[in-house]
């Protein structure tokens, strides 16, 4: 399967499992997908690092323009950050997207791991 179709897979699953599910359950989305559909090449790492960091951009941008920037405000000033909310939107998706990637190429390795055991 294509990076893009396991990419919008990911995005799909990952948002309907954190709503029902703690934050951690789009790393287990992005891991099986990858260990079901990945095809166990290079592209692991990204399909789980788009598929996560897109859409937990999408909300957090949404929840700051909801919440007219009160939160974002106060946490980029407890930590000594400029105070633009879109650093720490950016922040939120390339920690989401770190977190994704890894679990894809984790699950990656894990469907290698099988194959190659296997004799395939």
């Amino acid at each position: 399967m294509n990076l893009f179709l396991r990419v919008v897979l990911i995005i799909g699953l990952s948002y309907a499992a954190q709503t029902f599910f703690p934050w951690w359950s789009a790393v287990v989305v992005a891991l099986l997908v990858e260990a079901i559909l990945g095809k166990g090449d290079n592209t692991s790492f990204f399909s789980g690092f788009y598929g996560i960091a897109i859409p937990w951009i999408i909300i957090s941008a949404y929840i700051d323009i909801k919440s007219e920037s009160i939160l974002t405000v106060r946490i980029l000033e407890l930590f000594k950050l400029p105070q633009f909310s879109s650093v720490l939107i950016v922040l939120t998706g390339l920690i989401g997207g770190l977190v994704g990637g890894v679990s894809s190429m984790v699950g990656g390795w894990i469907k290698d791991a099988i194959l190659h055991t296997n004799g395939k």
